[in-house]
């Protein structure tokens, strides 16, 4: 760190240690911003809502085209798959079937099939029940929209590839650094964090990214007190199950979703994705990283009771089985066991994410509500970033 008047001074903090935080870091010091630092509150990177998600590489169909993720997500495909190549980190191409389990559901797979298409989605189709048979004959739907370019991604992987290669251009990670004030100061942040609720410790930073995920209001308000958005924790809760468990299992490796749904928070209706079914990775015979036998099934979505409460009042397993049997219907509740829980970050009344300079200081950025897709564009998001603070693209 420079030194300032009479207190460090670095030339950014990026506030959140997700894949998001991480590769606004990468861009911010490869565009030569030196004395960088991510601040991190958790003791490691990626334990949040990175790495508590289903790591879907998600193609773009489900938002309309003009919003900020339906510009970002058809390109960030293809950029995430080009990126993990080329950095090592496990990533599949697996593709996707968005099924249709009753005929009740065939408009909200039509409505998909739209959106995707002026989007701009590649290679999508519509398949017909027999069709569908015939690339997945335990599965029983209607039809199904075929999605070749979703895939899956070691989330945890990604984000450490990005910090390593953040650190690399001289970026410094600050793990279990939570930052409690952010006070502006003639053109800078005095930023003042607490390691492990202990003393605090305060420098100054030039320039301010907020991309601190489930915490992007608290964030936020220290930089803009009146900012007016509400964060809604759902939690996602899964199963998980093996395809290699019986043949009436076995599926081709591909992602399998239902149509989306409208979800209940109490206060606010959200559109989710549904229980769907996600390959994770597994070592092949010759030890290489591969799509494995075992599959996510979730998440099933909830209200969470506190930003950090992944157990209180979980669904039994047995609910989440009954919502992906409607079309895996030879599912039962002794082919699963409990798996992890995460917690999504959603802005009451928002569809889609903010992602803008503060209105009261152009040296800083906030990005609220980055919920999914966000891991999939995390790399856009961090060109946009960039942009928005450099002018750079």
């Amino acid at each position: 760190m420079a030194r300032g008047a009479g207190m460090d001074r670095v030339g950014a903090v990026v506030v959140g240690g997700g894949a998001v935080g991480v590769a606004v870091a990468w861009q911010l010091a490869e565009a030569g911003v030196s004395d960088l630092v991510v601040a991190e509150r958790r003791p490691t990177l990626c334990e949040e809502q990175s790495g508590r998600s289903s790591g879907v590489v998600h193609a773009g169909i489900y938002h309309v085209a003009e919003s900020l993720k339906g510009r970002l997500c058809v390109d960030a495909n293809a950029r995430m798959y080009e990126f993990c190549a080329r950095h090592g980190v496990p990533c599949s191409r697996t593709g996707k079937l968005v099924v249709a389990p009753a005929k009740g559901d065939l408009p909200a797979l039509e409505e998909v099939w739209r959106r995707a298409a002026a989007a701009g989605v590649p290679g999508i189709r519509l398949l017909t029940r027999s069709e569908v048979t015939g690339i997945e004959p335990n599965l029983s739907v209607e039809a199904a929209l075929e999605v070749p370019s979703t895939g899956i991604v070691d989330a945890a992987a990604l984000v450490h590839a990005l910090a390593r290669l953040s650190e690399e251009k001289g970026a410094s990670l600050l793990t279990g650094f939570e930052v409690v004030r952010v006070l502006p100061r003639a053109g800078v942040f005095e930023v003042t964090g607490r390691r492990g609720g202990g003393r605090e410790e305060s420098f100054e930073a030039e320039l301010l990214v907020n991309a601190s995920g489930l915490q992007c209001d608290v964030v936020g308000r220290m930089l803009e007190p009146d900012l007016d958005v509400r964060v809604v924790p759902m939690r996602g809760e899964y199963v998980k199950m093996s395809r290699a468990r019986r043949k009436d299992l076995w599926l081709s490796g591909r992602n399998v979703y239902p149509v989306p749904e409208t979800i209940d928070l109490g206060d606010d209706l959200t559109i989710a994705v549904g229980a769907h079914l996600t390959p994770t990775f597994g070592l092949g015979p010759d030890g290489r990283t591969c799509v494995g036998d075992v599959f996510t099934v979730g998440p099933e979505f909830q209200r969470a009771p506190g930003r950090g409460d992944y157990e209180t009042g979980r669904f039994p397993a047995g609910h989440i089985v009954r919502r992906a049997a409607r079309y895996l219907p030879t599912l039962t509740e002794g082919d699963v066991t409990l798996d992890y829980a995460g917690i999504m970050v959603h802005l009451a009344g928002h569809s889609d994410w903010v992602v803008r300079k503060s209105a009261s200081h152009p040296n800083a950025v906030q990005l609220l509500g980055i919920e999914s897709p966000g891991l999939t564009c995390c790399l856009e998001l961090g060109r946009m970033v960039r942009g928005l603070l450099l002018g750079k693209d």
